[in-house]
């Protein structure tokens, strides 16, 4: 009687699981698959998740032609549920199974997204943004005619200027520590090569006006051997800096050090 009643009591709590504990137990790859279906569709994703985790283990890893709507579903349940680091490769293994898939220009799409997501502050270390941008240029050289194809751009673009922005402030570095090392030809050199690696760039006249910046610093604090001729570089720098923008917001500024620059250099006057 006492064996009976646990079958029944046993049969009874099974019956109440829900669907999804229910699934998680049984062994049949496509109950699990139909549950986590339908979970997926009602934007449950991280239980989705749990039940599509075990199917993939069940195929050993295996991302077979017949299950390529489980992985298209697992992969945006991923996206959807905001775990960007687990969606970037599970887009882009499928992509790379699922070449013919008729999701593939989507999944392109939110395999950039992932990247461009995951993508750090312009302080921080930028391989992500790299990763983002080259994804981005993949599916644009993809899909040219994309419905996405502007948002993918305007994402390219800011992508970009956050590399640029990275690569002024650390130009722009050596110009703030200079206080402390006294070598303000380091972020001369790192200024100038950051001007030569982005001719066009948005920070061009913050550039020309820290570059002068340093050389007016590096000549105040010359020896006397070399501090006409440093003088001299500061005073070309200014131009170099009003001649590119007359009406910068440096003016005022650049304006008093170049006048300290023109009394410094008058005791070389008459040599």
């Amino acid at each position: 009687m006492k064996k009976i009643s646990y079958v029944f009591l046993t049969a009874v709590m099974f019956a109440s699981c829900s669907p999804f504990q229910k699934a998680l137990k049984v062994d049949d790859t496509a109950y699990k698959n139909e549950i986590a279906d339908q979970l997926y569709e009602k934007g449950k994703y991280k239980q989705a998740i749990r039940l599509y985790e075990q199917i993939e283990a069940k195929e050993g890893g295996a991302w077979k032609p017949n299950l390529q709507s489980t992985f298209y579903k697992y992969s945006k349940s991923y996206y959807n549920a905001e775990k960007w680091e687990a969606a970037k490769p599970m887009f882009q293994k499928f992509n790379a199974v699922y070449i013919s898939s008729p999701n593939r220009e989507e999944t392109m799409y939110l395999e950039a997204m992932s990247a461009y997501n995951m993508s750090e502050v312009f302080t921080l270390d930028q391989h992500v943004t790299y990763e983002a941008i080259q994804k981005f240029e993949s599916f644009l050289s993809a899909y040219p005619e994309s419905e996405q194809k502007d948002d993918a751009n305007t994402k390219l673009r800011e992508l970009k200027q956050r590399i640029e922005r990275k690569a002024y402030e650390s130009a722009r570095l050596y110009n703030k520590i200079g206080e402390y090392t006294r070598d303000y030809n380091a972020a001369m050199v790192a200024l100038d090569n950051f001007l030569l690696d982005y001719p066009g760039t948005v920070y061009k006249t913050d550039a020309l006006f820290y570059k002068f910046d340093s050389a007016y610093k590096l000549a105040l604090n010359s020896v006397y051997s070399k501090m006409e001729e440093r003088l001299k570089n500061a005073i070309d720098l200014h131009e170099d800096l009003i001649s590119y923008e007359p009406d910068t917001k440096y003016k005022q500024e650049a304006d008093r050090m170049l006048e300290r620059l023109k009394k410094e250099l008058q005791q070389f006057s008459s040599k």
